[in-house]
């Protein structure tokens, strides 16, 4: 996906660029250095280059969640069309209650709904990426079996309608010119019913002429397709068609093939008619404007190159042969390095050097690892004034926790079993108690994680709770959108302050912010998951049902 949304979108705005380049430019500039541009287009197109560049940091967001791997651009819109189909789902949901008369639980029932929520959820799961390559590969398989059949019947029928190989002084001819033009003599060969004469496959080309075609067109027609082969036409109308395979989705790249094989060709006769003098450009012109009175000639599919043309582009040829243009040198080699130079640009989409960082450096990085290199030995934290003395009092200080009006759980009675490991290690390297609670007959289990030298409880979860237990609807997005009132997130937000406070003296402080991240609903009941961060490396997560009342379902501490 890097480089399908990299090179479509940087090659596209140069196929738009190269339109009024050659509607305006051509006369100047000449068909040589327009052709030169499409080759820039189409390496832009085909290599999978990515150069570090320091400007396109500036869309690299501070909380870009995103894989390394994932380069700016194409994370960008991954995050644009997730927000897009968002709000669309949003957009629709509203439209379902409204219309419907529907409750906010019953609305997003609708498989409609929950398609659209599901399909811009995927831009974050990879499931939308998956399919979305499923649907490449297919398209891409498809183009590429059409362009083998449409050539292989193409080529068939060529050998099928040959009549005789080129000899005699025509063939004598044909040699002279390839000793002039400096290229190995192709096969040549007499074809009837042909429209125009044509240089035929990539590797091993061959030449078809028209049998009803004069001595002195058939002439023409090998100067133009030797020039074609001695240019490497054949190859680079290989190129193309790999262009459209791989970019089969992009209407641009199929409108750039088309418009090089014209320049192609503009380009060709240029060269045929370079020393031509004026009686014999326009017998060379007459030549061209007789191949179309006959069959069109194949289009972009097709792995050949030819003379005939149709309508305002066999007007453009004609009147390039006849009154050709003013090529200005300067401003054609001007024209080719700077196209060199934007290629070289064009391959900057990669992130320069570290990401930029949001934090300042000078302020405190309490940084929450959890790691055990050197940390806090169990007897140094049994000798702190406020420790907690045993694992029984550590299970004591757990369901005192748990039962407190931030969670309102009901852990008394002998139904529990719980169990306690001291070897853990939490934030700061300290040693900490997990104690773990089970009831019988109860899904799920609960644990609180805390300091063993009584300085807070960093990680309190109930895994009992329906929020864990059940299916669930889960929408991020826009606190407007959402079935939970600002004045409802304040207090919410305030709640998870004073149980922070609590759990853990003086940590508030600490915290940049508290904000809403995303609501969840499951059966009638509202929760809403509120995220805080300390700085770039740590933070909390706070899961809180917010109706019929509030209450915390867990809190979670750790890096991210």
């Amino acid at each position: 996906y890097n480089f399908l949304i990299e090179a479509n979108i940087i090659a596209g705005i140069a196929i738009l660029l190269m339109i009024p380049v050659r509607k305006y430019l051509r006369k100047f500039l000449g068909n040589r250095a327009i052709c030169f541009a499409w080759l820039l287009v189409a390496v832009r197109l085909l290599c999978p280059l990515a150069l570090p560049n320091p400007l396109i940091n500036e869309i690299v967001t501070p909380y870009n969640d995103q894989p390394e791997a994932v380069r700016p651009i194409a994370g960008q819109v991954r995050v644009r069309l997730g927000d897009a189909l968002g709000d669309a789902s949003y957009e629709m949901l509203s439209t379902i209650m409204d219309r419907d008369g529907l409750s906010f639980n019953e609305a997003i029932q609708n498989p409609a709904y929950r398609k659209l929520v599901d399909i811009a959820n995927g831009f974050s799961n990879g499931r939308t990426a998956r399919a979305g390559m499923t649907i490449y590969a297919v398209g891409m398989l498809g183009v590429a079996a059409w362009f083998v059949v449409v050539n292989v019947r193409y080529q068939r029928a060529l050998r099928k309608n040959r009549i005789e190989p080129l000899d005699g002084e025509l063939k004598a001819y044909y040699e002279q010119l390839c000793e002039k033009y400096g290229v190995k003599p192709l096969p040549v060969y007499f074809v009837d019913p042909l429209s125009s004469a044509c240089l035929v496959g990539g590797v091993k080309p061959y030449i078809a002429l028209p049998l009803a075609a004069t001595e002195n067109q058939a002439r023409q027609m090998l100067a133009h397709e030797l020039y074609h082969y001695k240019a490497g036409d054949n190859l680079w109308t290989l190129v193309t068609l790999f262009c459209c395979v791989i970019h089969w989705f992009n209407p641009l790249v199929w409108a750039a093939a088309a418009m090089s094989r014209m320049d192609r060709e503009l380009k060709c006769d240029d060269n045929v008619t370079r020393d031509m003098d004026e009686e014999a450009r326009r017998l060379y012109a007459g030549t061209l404007i007789q191949s179309v009175t006959r069959r069109s000639f194949p289009g972009v599919p097709m792995l050949v190159t030819g003379m005939s043309m149709t309508g305002r582009k066999m007007k453009a040829r004609v009147g390039g042969i006849l009154w050709g243009g003013k090529r200005i040198k300067a401003l054609a080699m001007a024209f080719v390095i700077a196209a060199s130079l934007l290629l070289v640009c064009a391959f900057g989409t990669a992130a320069y050097g570290e990401a930029p960082n949001p934090w300042d450096e000078e302020e405190d990085r309490r940084s929450y690892f959890w790691n055990a290199e050197g940390g806090q030995s169990l007897e140094e934290a049994l000798a702190a004034e406020n420790a907690i003395p045993t694992k029984e009092a550590a299970i004591e200080k757990a369901k005192e926790l748990l039962s407190s009006e931030y969670f309102q759980m009901d852990v008394s009675g002998n139904g529990w079993k719980w169990t306690v490991d001291d070897s853990q290690y939490g934030p700061m390297n300290r040693r900490n108690y997990y104690v773990t609670g089970k009831k019988a007959g109860q899904e799920g289990t609960v644990l609180v994680f805390m300091a063993v030298d009584g300085s807070g409880a960093w990680t309190v979860s109930n895994g009992t709770d329906p929020l864990f237990t059940k299916d669930y609807m889960m929408d991020p997005g826009f606190v407007d959108k959402a079935p939970v009132t600002e004045e409802t997130l304040e207090k919410v937000k305030q709640f998870c302050l004073d149980f922070t406070e609590m759990a853990e003296p003086g940590e508030t402080c600490y915290l940049k912010d508290i904000y809403f991240h995303e609501f969840i609903v499951v059966d009638d009941v509202i929760y809403v998951q509120m995220e805080a961060t300390y700085n770039q490396d740590s933070g909390k997560t706070y899961n809180v049902q917010v109706a019929p009342e509030i209450r915390l379902v867990d809190v979670y501490t750790g890096n991210g």
